[in-house]
C-alpha cells in the first residue's frame, strides 16, 4: 500500500510592510532632497562672511562649554577683539560685534569689561556713527546696570549716550530726542549718587544742561572711552573726537573773552582806543557818583595838653 507524503505548500510573504517599509523611505529621502534644496536657496541669500562669523545660540555655546562658560566667554570676547581689529583695520562695518557681546554676556553676565569696552566698541568703531550703534550700545549698557547695579561708570556712559552722544547723531527732527535727553538726565543724576563717585562728575552733572557742562560731560566721557578702548584705530578715532571738542571749547571761550573784552569797552570809552578804556577804567558819571558808597574821612584825634 502506497503512502503520498503530503508536501507543505510555501506560503507567500505579503508585500505590504515592505512596501510600507520603501514608501516611507522614499518619502523621507524626497523630504531631506527639498530641505536640503531649501537651505541652500536660504545659503545663497546669507553674506559671504556669515560662514566664518556666525555664532550658535549662546544656549547650545552654554552646553557644548560642559560647565565651563567663563571660558567661553573669554574665548569669544578675544574673538570679537580681534574681529573689531580686524573690520577696523580694513575699515568695514562691524555688524556682527553686537552678537559676539550679547552671547559672551549671556555666557558670563559678570564679565565688566565686556560692558564698558564692548559699548564703546560698538560706537567708536571708523564709521560713521548713527543713532542705531548707540542704541545697541546701549543695549550692552543696560545689561550692565543690571549685573553691577552699584557701579556709578556704567550708568554715567549710559546716560551720556542719551543725553548726548543720540542727539547729536540723529537728525534735528527725530522725535525720539526729548524722551532721550529726560532719560538721560535722570540716570546721571542716579550716578551723580552713588558711593565712591569721583569728585567732577557731581558738579559735572549739575552744569548738564548747560552748553559748556555739556561740552565738558562729554570730554570727560570721551576720555573714560578711550580709556576702555581695546585698538589703536578707536584711540585714534577718540582722541580726533577730543580735540575736536577741545578746540571748539577753547574757541568758544575765547569768543567770550572778546565779547565780555568789547562789552566793557562801549561801557567806557568805546571813541578812544581799547587801551585807554583800560588804564582810565570806568567811566565816571552822576550815576555812577550817586551809586558809589560814601566814603569816610578819617579824622585825627587832636592830643589835648
Amino acid at each position: 500500500m502506497s503512502r503520498t507524503i503530503a508536501r507543505p505548500t510555501p506560503t507567500r510573504r505579503r508585500p505590504g510592510p515592505a512596501l510600507a517599509i520603501g514608501a516611507l523611505l522614499l518619502a523621507l529621502a524626497t523630504v531631506a532632497l527639498l530641505c536640503q534644496s531649501r537651505a541652500n536657496a536660504l545659503h545663497g541669500l546669507w553674506p559671504p562672511e556669515a560662514d566664518t562669523f556666525y555664532l550658535p545660540p549662546s544656549k547650545i555655546l552654554k552646553l557644548a562649554s560642559l560647565g565651563h562658560s567663563e571660558l567661553a566667554a573669554d574665548l569669544i570676547h578675544s574673538r570679537a577683539n580681534v574681529y573689531f581689529g580686524t573690520q577696523l583695520h580694513a575699515r568695514l562695518p562691524t555688524k556682527w560685534l553686537a552678537q559676539y557681546l550679547q552671547t559672551a554676556i549671556d555666557l558670563d553676565p559678570e564679565f565688566r569689561r565686556l560692558y564698558l569696552a564692548g559699548s564703546a566698541m560698538l560706537i567708536y568703531n571708523g564709521q560713521r556713527i548713527v543713532p542705531d550703534m548707540v542704541l545697541a550700545a546701549n543695549m550692552v549698557l543696560e545689561r550692565g546696570r543690571q549685573a553691577f547695579p552699584f557701579d556709578w561708570e556704567i550708568p554715567f556712559q549710559l546716560g551720556f549716550n542719551l543725553l548726548y552722544e543720540l542727539p547729536n547723531d540723529a537728525s534735528p527732527d527725530d522725535p525720539r530726542i526729548p524722551g532721550w535727553r529726560q532719560q538721560g538726565v535722570e540716570i546721571l543724576r542716579q550716578a551723580a549718587l552713588f558711593e565712591g563717585v569721583p569728585y567732577f562728575i557731581p558738579n559735572l552733572v549739575a552744569r548738564m544742561l548747560t552748553k559748556q557742562g555739556s561740552q565738558d560731560l562729554a570730554v570727560r566721557h570721551l576720555e573714560q572711552a578711550y580709556a576702555v578702548a581695546t585698538s589703536e584705530e578707536a584711540r585714534t578715532q577718540i582722541r580726533g573726537k577730543l580735540a575736536q571738542l577741545r578746540g571748539k571749547q577753547v574757541a568758544e571761550d575765547l569768543a567770550e573773552r572778546q565779547r565780555e573784552f568789547q562789552s566793557l569797552v562801549d561801557s567806557r570809552y568805546p571813541d578812544f582806543p581799547e587801551a585807554f578804556s583800560l588804564v582810565i577804567g570806568p567811566r565816571i558819571t552822576s550815576n555812577s557818583i550817586l551809586a558809589a558808597p560814601a566814603r569816610s574821612t578819617p579824622h585825627r584825634e587832636v592830643s589835648r595838653p
